[in-house]
């Protein structure tokens, strides 16, 4: 009975801390480097949210990009362009930044992402469907 217990408990907590597969939201190259957008979900999310950010090499190879900084506005006809907040962390794979956001509309959001670090500096401007 305790083997029963304990194999199901296993089995909880595996199931539990799964995390969903990224799928890759947009993509968007700048020298050497490709710099992709992943999320867990077809789009980033109203509200509060996450996403990923990677940077690749053209053989695909993470990149470390060191500093990194997101910026997130929305176009308003005839108003100064909404501005979403965007907390940046390095995550433990390098070369892979997680984003913490909070887009209050959705639509087309103008993310601007620039980097400096070992790999340059740069940056690159992409779009992102919020739903």
């Amino acid at each position: 009975m305790r083997l029963i217990v304990a194999v199901c408990a296993l089995a909880v907590l595996a199931c539990g801390s799964a995390s969903a597969p990224l799928k890759e939201l947009q993509r968007a190259k700048a020298g050497r480097l490709n710099v992709v957008l992943l999320s867990s979900n077809d789009s980033l999310k109203r509200g509060t949210s996450n996403f990923t950010v990677e940077f690749r090499d053209d053989a695909g190879n993470l990149v470390d990009a060191g500093t990194v900084n997101v910026n997130a506005t929305m176009p308003m006809a005839g108003m100064a362009p909404m501005i979403g907040d965007c907390n940046v962390t390095p995550a433990s794979t390098k070369g892979r930044y997680d984003v913490a956001t909070n887009l209050n509309m959705a639509g087309t959001w103008r993310l601007q992402i620039s980097w400096n670090g070992a790999a340059g500096q740069g940056s690159v401007s992409m779009p992102g469907s919020v739903l």
